[in-house]
């Protein structure tokens, strides 16, 4: 991943940025704007300042020089880390798009990872790993899974959740911060910096059980991802997984920049499946609001 430098290398702009910083927290927009627009003409070629500053007129309503500046700080972060795509798709300036950029979503989490539980067990009642365990439960009371493998793991909270019923559990995740707390619960069997294509692919009747817990939701093509899935699985095997639940079409990238999908498109993609069950439920809140959501089981011949 292409890591963007943390400051600029001029102190005056440094500092202008910082206190752009403190101002957004004060919801003062117009006055981190202008910082941070002093930032850049002292570090032009600044790219996080540029995102920010784009972002931060987005919220003020001035879509045109956001575009125009989201446009510019692409050409120096062409990887998108910061995932400037997203946001002029959103606003209406670029094509839609079937996933988020891999370095987006890799740097997302590293700067996440150290308060990622806290954040998001406690502010977001984030219960996606407790409501697929039960289901699994429900649905297979008395087995057990020779080999699971958990796609974007995170820090370990679906493995927490699924170890007692799997006798050999990997974990594979994009971020290598969380990889590292996933690492201290000490409840994985190997642990493997990949994205889920990559986990899967040239895989053959390998895993009983295969979960994605909330991670769908930062891709939203699924087709490669759940066809790898199916060939990866023995017989009999299952995946499990839950989305953010889109009541039309087939998939759409939301203002939080991530995806929400379809019931329908869901059972679409897994046609390859023996049987699918869908289930509506709730498993985080966001801005004090349930976020709908979708849960997934599909076991193969």
């Amino acid at each position: 991943m292409t890591q963007l430098p943390d400051t600029s290398g001029n102190a005056l702009a440094d500092k202008r940025f910082e206190l752009a910083q403190m101002f957004i927290e004060r919801r003062d927009l117009e006055a981190a704007a202008d910082l941070m627009r002093q930032a850049l003409d002292l570090a032009p070629d600044w790219a996080e300042c540029q995102f920010t500053l784009a972002e931060t007129l987005m919220l003020m309503g001035q879509n045109a020089p956001a575009v125009e500046i989201f446009r510019t700080y692409l050409k120096r972060d062409p990887t998108d880390s910061m995932g400037a795509h997203a946001k002029l798709v959103i606003l209406g300036a670029a094509s839609a798009t079937a996933e988020l950029p891999a370095a987006y979503v890799e740097r997302l989490f590293d700067q996440y990872a150290p308060r990622f539980e806290k954040s998001l067990v406690e502010g977001l009642k984030y219960s996606a790993p407790e409501h697929i365990r039960a289901a699994l439960g429900q649905r297979y009371p008395e087995r057990r899974f020779a080999a699971a493998l958990d796609l974007g793991c995170g820090t370990g909270l679906m493995g927490v959740a699924i170890r007692p019923m799997a006798d050999r559990l990997e974990g594979v995740d994009l971020s290598d911060g969380m990889l590292a707390q996933a690492k201290r619960k000490n409840v994985y069997d190997t642990l493997a910096h990949l994205d889920m294509s990559a986990a899967l692919s040239g895989k053959a009747a390998v895993y009983d059980l295969i979960l994605a817990a909330d991670v769908f939701v930062y891709a939203g093509d699924l087709a490669g991802v759940t066809n790898y899935a199916h060939a990866a699985l023995t017989s009999n095997g299952v995946v499990a997984f839950t989305v953010q639940a889109l009541p039309d079409g087939d998939y759409q990238l939301g203002h939080d920049q991530r995806f929400s999908h379809s019931e329908s498109y869901i059972r679409r993609v897994l046609s390859a499946f023996a049987s699918v069950s869908v289930t509506p439920g709730t498993f985080r809140r966001d801005r004090d609001k349930d976020v709908p959501g979708l849960l997934v089981l599909a076991e193969k011949l």
